[in-house]
């Protein structure tokens, strides 16, 4: 099923594209979302340990999407959770106390039996992001340049924000673990450019209601 971010295929109509996607319109655990109202909290420890190699770039649903091969994992306290792919969103879907940012990464990881967490990484409009410009030169068919491969995605920051919520792409599985670190990184306004060059437009699903969720930040 075609659904996209702009007209009758956008956001508010998804719910309506397909039976399969109901949850994007009845999920009471929907994301993005406002980070606001955080608790600080001294546990779970994130740990990452993204070795593995980069299994190039293809353009899907007009996200520049990165596959990896295996041995790259990150941990939430005691659970376990292996890096499967990243996509990049601009600009950023979810917020913090209101305050929208340029651009979002967003790195999916599987635990064993199959259940998402999500690591989203903020950015700013500033110096350009190598890791972006690697996706971009890999989806505009030149040398992809990922040297150090899945480790040059390793997250900088260590504080972070933890919540429930959902994939923000149809069909908005429900629930999936969030992380999504306070402190932002940097990209450039041509990468930004070009980023929405190969998703022809902004490619972010609008925050969604918190509906009373709890959102701690760990560290910091």
């Amino acid at each position: 099923m075609v659904w996209g971010y702009v007209g009758p295929t956008g956001p508010e109509h998804w719910a309506s594209l397909a039976p399969e996607y109901a949850l994007c319109g009845e999920g009471v655990q929907q994301s993005p979302v406002d980070i606001t109202g955080y608790e600080r909290a001294g546990v779970p420890a994130l740990s990452f340990s993204y070795s593995g190699e980069v299994r190039g770039a293809a353009l899907v649903r007009g996200s520049i999407v990165v596959e990896f091969g295996p041995g790259s994992s990150m941990a939430l306290g005691d659970l376990h959770y292996e890096l499967q792919s990243a996509h990049f969103h601009a600009p950023a879907e979810h917020t913090v106390d209101d305050e929208a940012f340029t651009a979002e990464l967003h790195m999916v990881h599987e635990d064993a039996s199959g259940e998402a967490l999500v690591v989203g990484v903020l950015y700013q409009l500033g110096p350009p992001n190598p890791v972006l410009q690697a996706m971009l030169n890999a989806a505009s068919g030149e040398a992809a340049d990922f040297p150090s491969g899945a480790a040059g995605f390793t997250p900088r920051s260590t504080a972070f924000y933890n919540y429930t919520g959902s994939k923000t792409t149809p069909p908005c599985h429900e629930p999936v673990a969030w992380v999504v670190l306070r402190d932002p990184g940097t990209v450039s306004q041509e990468q930004v450019d070009a980023l929405q060059a190969f998703s022809g437009g902004p490619n972010n699903r609008p925050v969604q209601p918190l509906r009373g969720r709890r959102i701690v930040l760990v560290g910091g």
